[in-house]
């Protein structure tokens, strides 16, 4: 292996954790406690076939989790997870105990609680006393309050928190006991993510490499790896890297104009992930390969059916009670959010510089339609503001893109 590759892989590798772990930080922490057990009880739902459409149809993700990656030892950061950890009293080692100590003392020291405890006991002294007209009275109720703890609360609130946590429901519980079930999906699905951004970025490179230098295509990842993390910041769906992944190949498959039914094989593995991603293939194949031939023309025909097909039979057959839990036309919501409009203008302002570039490619020149019904079916049964959705366009038109960066800047400096 020569260094470059090495370098490659490596590059590859360490884009993958950064892009994985900016995606934990916006997906699995999201809500905090809340979000950790909901996607756990989702989870469990989608593995039983009992989850919400459309993601109970992308099914691909949730066994891999379940049977394979939540058995992985890796684990993900979160500080703010960290930080409920220490602070609730489930991390019990020493030196957190003391950190937590040292960090209340420098930023609330003894005095000031001290003082704040009798400022609040005279507070309640007054109230209490304005109420009742009787100091006995008022001093007994205030004797009651204080039995009921807050002194301690203030004196030593982490003591406090941690006798609370004992007592919090199991699923809460769960979340932070590093060998619950609950905790391994939670890092299961990041692994996982992580594992297939390993995947993209290699097929990536390779996809570039057809159409750009060495060093552009190792710099493309850089910049796409912008993109995708920039993708997790509205996530509903854990199979879009898998599916992301599959489209590149995809096209590397329609380029290399590889067999028509290695092209097949792949649009029906597909379908269990992302039924529309897997008919964008089949439509990219037939624009590459069109002919008036009866026997080609069958044959894209049955690549461009069978998605829509699966789409009837993972939705009447094999889950008939998956219910969506959005609309199924969003139209009307992205007309009215400004957000759907901001969005893919910035995530597409850069490439479209180049468009004409297209033009010049045969591969491009003969393909690029596929991508208006794309665009226009995520604005009226998407959330257009969710720029992931637009992930496969910027993977199928980023060797445009750095072509004309590289003729541009060749022709500058020269």
């Amino acid at each position: 292996m020569n260094r470059k590759t090495l370098l490659v892989l490596l590059t590859v590798v360490v884009l993958s954790y950064v892009v994985t772990s900016i995606g934990f930080w916006m997906v699995e922490d999201t809500f905090s406690i809340a979000g950790r057990i909901f996607l756990y009880h989702t989870h469990r739902k989608l593995i039983e076939g009992v989850g919400p459409a459309p993601n109970q149809y992308r099914y691909v993700p949730y066994p891999l989790v379940e049977y394979f990656f939540k058995h992985s030892p890796i684990r993900w950061y979160s500080n703010t997870y960290v930080k409920l950890k220490q602070w609730l009293g489930f991390d019990a080692r020493e030196i957190v105990k003391r950190n937590n100590q040292l960090s209340l003392n420098a930023h609330v020291p003894p005095e000031e609680r001290e003082k704040m405890l009798t400022d609040v006991e005279n507070f309640l002294r007054e109230k209490l006393l304005e109420i009742t007209k009787n100091p006995l009275t008022s001093n007994i109720l205030l004797g009651i309050l204080n039995n009921l703890g807050w002194r301690d609360w203030v004196k030593d609130p982490f003591n406090a928190l941690e006798k609370i946590s004992k007592e919090l429901p199991s699923p809460i519980i769960d979340v932070f006991d590093n060998d619950s079930d609950l905790t391994k999906v939670v890092n299961g699905y990041a692994t996982m993510r992580f594992t297939f951004t390993i995947l993209l970025f290699l097929v990536l490179h390779a996809w570039m490499k057809f159409f750009v230098r060495d060093f552009t295509a190792y710099v493309s990842l850089f910049a796409y790896s912008i993109f995708l993390a920039f993708g997790y910041g509205d996530f509903a769906q854990q199979e879009f890297i898998i599916s992301l992944l599959f489209f590149v190949a995809g096209l590397i498959l329609i380029y290399r104009r590889k067999p028509w039914w290695v092209v097949l094989l792949l649009v029906i593995g597909q379908c269990f992930v992302r039924t529309d991603h897997a008919l964008f293939t089949a439509v990219i194949y037939s624009l590459f390969n069109f002919s008036r031939e009866k026997k080609k023309l069958l044959r894209q025909g049955v690549l461009v059916v069978i998605p829509v097909f699966m789409i009837l039979v993972l939705s009447e057959v094999i889950f008939p009670k998956a219910e969506y839990y959005i609309s199924a036309v969003m139209i009307m919501e992205n007309v009215q959010d400004p957000w759907a409009l901001v969005y893919p203008l910035f995530f597409f302002a850069l490439p479209l510089f180049f468009v004409r570039k297209i033009r010049n490619n045969d591969f491009f020149r003969k393909t690029w339609l596929w991508m208006i019904p794309f665009i226009v079916m995520n604005f009226v049964m998407g959330c257009a503001r969710e720029v992931r959705l637009y992930l496969p366009i910027m993977a199928y038109i980023f060797p445009m893109f750095w072509l004309g960066v590289e003729s541009l800047y060749n022709r500058t400096e020269k």
